[in-house]
């Protein structure tokens, strides 16, 4: 899964704000571990629907 998917996901699936994913980016990098990171915040989980663990 790339990060621009990680990133709709968590838009679309999880109903996080681009302001926030902005936010949480510019402070801790754009990174697929800051997606997992935001993931695991908004949900409590570790891996996105699809991705191989």
């Amino acid at each position: 899964m790339s990060i621009e998917e990680m990133w709709d996901a968590l838009k679309d699936d999880y109903g996080v704000s681009e302001q926030t994913l902005q936010v949480v980016t510019n402070i801790n990098g754009y990174s697929t571990d800051t997606m997992h990171d935001v993931l695991y915040a908004v949900a409590a989980e570790r891996h996105f629907d699809g991705e191989v663990a």
